[in-house]
């Protein structure tokens, strides 16, 4: 999280740099635009982990890497008996499994609480009263305000290839 900071950042210094050369109100709007797009994500951020805290301590915990390694039961005593399946079988049967665990509207009422975050719908607040500010006052540039919208989409994807 600290080096997507570290990204996003240093591309709106470039961003500020460049506005010295663009038209008055370019600083403004981009500026505006990126702190209501980097609030958006710090709250769904904090919505989604919110989220996974509360499903993860919900769930009893399972030694995964036993499920992992013994999930046929090949290291059981020899006397119990095995059930042989085949691989197109225990595909079958898996994929039910994750059909059956994304259940539609049981599964948007269990994630919701990430997309109604108080925290990322004070973010899209932000972002309208500043457009609406803006465009009050006739300072709007559409372009600018789109630039500084595009800060914290560009800092996500240069993490992404960066790594």
């Amino acid at each position: 999280m600290k080096r997507f900071f570290q990204i996003a950042f240093f591309l709106d210094l470039l961003y500020i740099g460049y506005s010295f050369f663009a038209s008055p109100y370019f600083l403004l709007n981009s500026q505006l635009a990126f702190i209501a797009s980097l609030l958006i994500v710090l709250g769904s951020f904090h919505g989604y982990k919110k989220v996974v805290q509360k499903r993860a301590a919900s769930r009893p915990y399972r030694d995964a890497i036993e499920t992992i390694e013994d999930r046929f039961g090949l290291y059981e005593e020899e006397g119990s008996e095995v059930e042989q399946k085949d691989a197109k079988e225990i595909f079958e049967e898996e994929r039910a499994k994750i059909k059956a665990s994304r259940a539609g509207l049981r599964h948007f009422v269990q994630s919701a609480g990430g997309f109604f975050s108080p925290y990322r719908l004070g973010g899209y607040f932000v972002l309208i009263l500043s457009v609406l500010v803006l465009v009050r006052r006739g300072l709007f540039e559409p372009w600018s305000f789109l630039a500084g919208l595009a800060i914290v989409p560009l800092a996500a994807l240069v993490m992404a290839f960066i790594g």
